[in-house]
């Protein structure tokens, strides 16, 4: 069994190894992507406490062959210049929803075939060594491995979208990626569908991660989800809108949502979400955002055939999304 890629999934998540046991999955032998779909869609997790960390790395320690010193000292401005996270009074994420987020966006990001995903695994757990301290020390105790309190999942969230926006930036066509605890690896290939332009790769995770997330909310919440007809009136299209946000505040993602129709479209404020300081700090990284309820909203845009883009500022502890139909 491919222990690697339940290692894999685990740091992914923040769980100890020990949370899933494939033996009790029935999984026996399965390609590389069909596992970790397996260990995603089967296993229940338990938030537990994750792998203590070290010190951050010194910054020589942190330039290697795919981080620049430029990188490394942009990021470093953010880190001394940037938002400072803030104790917010914010409800406990419902699990099943914060897993689904996270675990969309991995899967999505192992599809596009950008990255060795044991890569993954080891970038993002140096990036959450580097930020940890400093991030946590302005919050009250934030338990390690707890996904619904939203300060960890803001945290962890980050690490998620700042290594995969890394891994996209020198993203590889084709790769070596290690595939159990014996070293055994084997040859990835971009699939031949996807673009080779890795500057194409953030705004199509973006249209899957929307894509996946709106049926997810569909099948799930069957009494809460909007319904998608094409070329609805305004009114309707902004009663399916205020819906599919209904569902993040449902879940505890966020306090509350505002929506304000426009003369070119409407303007959602989402009050206090989980990544009000992981969405900053992206954006100022000149990484891609981890704006999930953007990204649902976008995805029930396009199911209606309503053809609309959307920029973002940030109030407070409000992220605004500004929609603008075409």
């Amino acid at each position: 069994v491919c222990r690697c890629a339940r290692a894999l999934l685990c740091s992914v998540l923040c769980l100890p190894v020990s949370t899933i046991n494939p033996m009790r999955q029935g999984i026996t032998s399965v390609a590389r992507r069909s596992f970790a779909a397996h260990l995603l869609a089967s296993t229940v997790l338990v938030p537990a406490p994750a792998p203590a960390l070290v010190q951050p790395r010194p910054l020589d320690e942190r330039i290697d062959s795919r981080t620049s010193f430029a990188q490394i000292l942009r990021e470093q401005a953010v880190r001394a210049a940037g938002p400072r996270p803030r104790s917010l009074p914010r409800r406990r994420i419902d699990i099943d929803f914060a897993v689904l987020l996270m675990r969309t966006s991995y899967a999505t990001a192992d599809e596009l075939d950008f990255m060795p995903m044991d890569e993954f695994q080891k970038r993002q757990f140096l990036l959450r060594q580097d930020d940890w301290e400093g991030y946590r020390q302005p919050l009250p105790p934030v338990k390690q491995g707890d996904i619904s309190d939203p300060n960890y999942f803001d945290f962890m969230s980050y690490c998620q979208y700042a290594t995969i926006a890394a891994g996209m930036r020198d993203g590889r066509v084709v790769f070596e990626e290690l595939i159990d605890a014996n070293g055994t690896s084997v040859v990835v290939a971009r699939d031949p569908a996807l673009p080779r332009d890795n500057a194409r790769l953030p705004a199509l995770l973006s249209l899957r991660v929307g894509d996946k997330i709106l049926d997810a909310i569909a099948e799930r919440y069957p009494g809460l989800a909007p319904t998608v007809e094409l070329r609805p009136s305004r009114a309707a299209l902004l009663e399916g809108v205020k819906a599919l946000a209904q569902v993040f505040e449902y879940n505890n993602y966020l306090l509350s949502a505002r929506l304000e129709p426009s003369e070119r479209g409407f303007q959602l404020s989402a009050i206090a979400p989980a990544t009000v300081w992981s969405q900053q700090v992206l954006s100022l990284r000149g990484d891609l955002a981890n704006d999930f309820e953007a990204k649902a909203i976008a995805a029930y845009l396009r199911r209606c055939a309503v053809d609309a883009s959307y920029t973002t500022r940030y109030e407070g502890s409000e992220v605004v999304h500004i929609f603008v139909y075409a």
